[in-house]
Order: structure tokens, then C-alpha cells, then sequence
């Protein structure tokens, strides 16, 4: 098996306009603005102002805005105002 490789996006990251990305991303850091990628982790501390499209998700922060998954974990930390379609 092949290394699948990941973006990290950290706690001291704040990100203003939409982030796409065709690997898997980690996100312990602020992004405003919409998300699209193949699978997100977002960290207890994180928070997301906007939409995330991902083929799966694993949310444990902030998220402010609609969620389009296939597979979703939610963590009891996660905090989701918005729609969520799995």
C-alpha cells in the first residue's frame, strides 16, 4: 500500500477563502470559508465558518455551516450549526 498523503492545517492557522484538496486534510486551525477534500479530521479546538463537501468526515470542533458527507463521525466535543446530508 501506497502512502496516502495528508494536509495539516495548525492551531495557529487561520484561514480566509474556500480550501480544496484532493488528499486527506487535518484541521486543527480556523478556516473561513468552504471546504471540499476526500476526508476531513477536524481537531476539538478547530473551528469551520462555511460548507464541507468530503467523501468523509470526522468533526470534533466548530462548524458553522451545511455539512455533504458520505461517511460522518461525529465526536461529542463537535459543535454543528447547519445542515448535514450523509
Amino acid at each position: 500500500a501506497k502512502n496516502i498523503p495528508f494536509s495539516l492545517i495548525g492551531g495557529d492557522v487561520v484561514i480566509n477563502g474556500d480550501v480544496s484538496a484532493s488528499v486527506d486534510l487535518h484541521i486543527d486551525g480556523r478556516v473561513e470559508g468552504d471546504i471540499r477534500c476526500a476526508a476531513l479530521v477536524q481537531g476539538p479546538d478547530s473551528s469551520i465558518i462555511g460548507h464541507v463537501t468530503a467523501k468523509s468526515a470526522r468533526l470534533a470542533g466548530l462548524v458553522e455551516g451545511s455539512i455533504t458527507a458520505e461517511e460522518l463521525i461525529v465526536e461529542a466535543t463537535a459543535r454543528i450549526t447547519g445542515d448535514v446530508a450523509y
